[in-house]
């Protein structure tokens, strides 16, 4: 039966490592989601197929009629592709019931990012964190967030993964495991390094182990802070500088591949740095070089 297959699929989510228990979480909502739409049962036979198929569409298309946004609706198709090459794989099907489905179309949207002069100011704020919040954990924590969001343009996530045995000082270079659990290996800023060897120090004055296995970003070592504790940190530390924007972690690296294109990078470089799979992924960029042609013009063409 569907449903006997979905908790077989999910369980053998747990021990294949590509998957994030982030998605482990979206995938078993977008199944049981799909279920309650079924409000039914159904065999998993070569016959049923097409009325598998069918089903599929139908809730989709309800997705859509229920205005769920497309990254939601773009995320329930990956799963139940995901869902069907198991079906291929562990039930009676010859053929992927999601193969044929396609994924909608993201609306292009240019993305939030500081610029290089507002950029500057939590860079420039030691002082006053040291006055309002004294030298304490959360204050280093949040500063060095910023410099391996902006300095090396890491995810939330891969900060909250991070071990001091990812990082090597000497060759000033950080290796992260991103989406599907891409490894890559990014430089570091000399400041990146000056933070993290401060907050270092910090962990361990106050007892806390900073041995190669231990996470860089914990309270005991052993286990890490979550993203939500680290998204905190940040939203809170643009917040102090005025930022009336999206205050999230992601602005940061948003900010990282923007100002590297103004500065001549070109975006295959930026791709690589930031783990993308595919350069269109990276084309949201590419509003820097038009903005930049644009001001070019402007100064540049007697009519401009």
């Amino acid at each position: 039966m569907l449903s006997q297959e979905i908790d077989r699929y999910l369980e053998s989510l747990e021990s294949q490592k590509k998957f994030s228990p982030h998605t482990i979480r979206a995938y078993t909502r977008i199944l049981h989601d799909f279920m309650d739409f079924l409000q039914t049962d159904i065999s998993v036979k070569e016959s049923d197929l097409d009325s598998i198929r069918n089903l599929m569409r139908d809730w989709l298309w309800n997705l859509k009629e229920n205005k769920k946004a497309v990254a939601t609706q773009s995320q329930a198709v990956a799963c139940l592709k995901s869902f069907g090459k198991h079906l291929v794989r562990y039930a009676e099907l010859k053929h992927n019931p999601a193969l044929a489905i396609k994924t909608p179309k993201k609306p292009q949207r240019l993305v939030s990012f500081l610029s290089q002069k507002e950029i500057s100011e939590p860079f420039n704020i030691e002082d006053l964190l040291k006055t309002e919040f004294g030298e304490n954990e959360d204050t280093l924590r949040a500063r060095t967030l910023l410099e391996l969001l902006y300095g090396a343009g890491l995810r939330i996530s891969e900060c909250a993964n991070l071990i001091w045995a990812n990082l090597n000082f000497a060759e000033e270079l950080v290796r992260v495991w991103g989406k599907g659990n891409k490894e890559r290996i990014v430089p570091l800023t000399k400041d990146s390094i000056k933070w993290l060897n401060k907050y270092k120090d910090f962990q361990s004055r106050n007892a806390i182990p900073c041995f190669p296995k231990n996470f860089v970003f914990s309270k005991t070592g052993e286990e890490p802070y979550n993203t939500r504790k680290l998204y905190s940190d940040i939203h809170n530390l643009l917040r102090s500088i005025g930022w009336e924007g999206k205050a999230s972690p992601h602005v940061l690296r948003h900010t990282f591949a923007t100002h590297l294109l103004e500065n001549g990078a070109d975006i295959v470089t930026v791709q690589k740095l930031l783990g993308h799979s595919s350069p269109n992924t990276t084309q949201i960029y590419t509003h820097v070089s038009a903005e930049k042609l644009r001001e070019s013009l402007k100064q540049a063409h007697p009519r401009g």
